[in-house]
């Protein structure tokens, strides 16, 4: 057996035992690579063989259960791996469990694990089940079935959370405080409380409060007051909001948000430049609206997608003003190993109904704006469309679309990073159609366009996208206003 030499300097034997140590290390690393694979590859060839085994879920232990209320849990297991009947779909029911559990805040992780007891004789006499060629419906009645338990550990939520802090700078300060109470009562549901108050902001109030009302469908309503800038306008808003929507399972359903909203807004002009079309709009006004949304989405995340389509269509209807109806779809699609190259392409449009031209014109928060780095690259915010001196006035209808093509670094280093590089061609339209016919209007928003292109760097992160792009106009009309060089995006969607 050959072993060190021990004539050899000391040098050369500690560097010989660190070279056979690595070797050890790396050959027990390819081992448990290899184990892992065959493991892999024989639960994939388990769970194909055995999609369509009948299966009956006769029990489910549940672990930290005090979290959420036992009614409620019994509500989100009756409709999720309850209504199991074969191996495929439990393990698809299990999968829609856990996203539900966790996205309507009743816990803050759940790992399930599935056992079986055998085999159960499982009478068919008063099933609704449909025949199928694994559980036929004759004279036979009984069916021998796999007897399934699941076991469930639920994390907790941690329920309490607040922060405060404030900003100071340049003789300007502001303080805030956030708090947070989640799965207050056991059923998901959430308090939220918001204060802002400063010399540069004006004081914002937000209580919300949420609650699934079912696995598919939860209540959300706000009181709030607050105020942003409109141009060279401040609008202060005072309402009470109420909205009830459904989160079905995507690719399969569409899914729908039901909105009521009463609004007290108070229009103040800011600066003594204010164009007189600004100052008509100054004064109190009080809106009361009823608005219904349609969603389908298919994309694999929600923000800075690599693959899906996502389609929009809302409908909002203030009660004896107006009727405005919008839509947005979008469809991207990614090629080569690891999402190397994405394009997204989108499509926005929508047209206002005022009820009463001559006597109501519309308000210009009501109207629709198009121009900015989420929207129209290349131009100001609400640079595009109808204007009083350097007011944007804001149009009735519109049209808007980009097509981007976005790439992973062509650096090694970097390639794994949520950086991409970017280019993309936008335009659009925004128009006062003043009531004329759908026809005239069509034509109006076909033609003369402003459009522009560039190119940049993006930074896809979880919670927001961040785009950095040089920008230039290509077209442009006379009261456009064109933002050309570097423009800075942050915000959850883009054009």
């Amino acid at each position: 057996m050959d072993g060190p030499d021990l004539d050899e300097p000391l040098e050369s034997r500690i560097l010989l035992n660190a070279n056979k140590d690595s070797i050890l290390n790396e050959i027990e690393v390819k081992h448990q690579q290899l184990l892992q694979t065959q493991q892999t590859r024989y639960a994939k060839s388990l769970l194909s063989q055995n999609l369509h085994t009948p299966v009956k879920l006769s029990n489910v232990i549940v672990q930290n259960a005090e979290c959420v209320r036992s009614t409620v849990l019994q509500n989100y297991l009756d409709h999720t791996i309850g209504k199991a009947t074969t191996f495929q779909e439990l393990c698809q029911q299990s999968d829609i469990l856990n996203m539900k559990l966790i996205s309507n805040g009743l816990v803050e992780n759940c790992i399930q694990t599935i056992d079986s007891r055998g085999v159960l004789h499982y009478n068919l006499e008063n099933s609704i089940l449909s025949p199928s060629y694994a559980m036929p419906h004759g004279p036979n009645q009984n069916i021998s079935v796999v007897d399934i338990v699941s076991i469930l550990k639920l994390q907790p939520l941690k329920k309490f959370t607040a922060k405060t802090g404030t900003n100071i700078g340049n003789g300007e300060g502001d303080g805030y405080l956030q708090f947070q109470w989640r799965n207050a009562l056991g059923g998901g549901e959430k308090f939220t409380f918001d204060a802002t108050k400063g010399t540069k902001t004006h004081s914002s109030y937000l209580i919300d409060y949420q609650q699934p009302i079912s696995p598919w469908w939860s209540w959300d309503s706000a009181l709030y007051k607050n105020s942003r800038e409109l141009g060279s306008s401040e609008l202060f808003l005072r309402g009470l909001r109420g909205s009830l929507r459904s989160s079905f399972e995507k690719h399969s359903s569409v899914n729908h948000e039901l909105q009521l909203e009463s609004v007290w807004r108070t229009t103040r002009a800011t600066t003594s430049r204010s164009s007189n079309s600004l100052l008509a709009e100054c004064g109190d006004d009080l809106k009361n609206v009823l608005g219904y949304s349609l969603f389908w989405d298919s994309r694999d995340r929600p923000i800075f997608p690599f693959s899906g389509t996502f389609l929009k269509v809302s409908n909002e209807v203030a009660l004896s003003r107006f009727l405005k109806s919008s839509f947005e779809a979008s469809k991207v699609k990614s090629w080569k190993e690891n999402n190397f190259i994405t394009a997204s392409a989108t499509v926005k449009g929508g047209y206002i109904n005022n009820l009463h031209p001559t006597t109501k014109p519309l308000h210009i928060s009501d109207k629709f704006h198009s121009g900015g780095s989420n929207d129209v690259r290349s131009f100001q915010l609400m640079g595009l469309g109808p204007k009083d001196l350097y007011d944007s006035l804001g149009g009735d209808a519109f049209i808007s679309y980009g097509l981007s093509v976005f790439s992973r670094l062509p650096i090694k280093r970097w390639s794994e990073s949520n950086f991409r590089l970017h280019a993309f061609f936008n335009g659009g339209r925004l128009i006062n159609s003043n009531g004329c016919n759908v026809s005239s209007c069509l034509r109006s928003l076909s033609q003369e366009h402003s459009t522009s292109t560039g190119f940049g760097i993006v930074f896809g992160h979880p919670l927001a996208r961040f785009e950095l792009n040089f920008t230039l106009p290509l077209t442009a009309h006379t009261g456009d206003s064109v933002r050309k060089g570097f423009q800075y995006g942050i915000g959850l969607s883009f054009l």
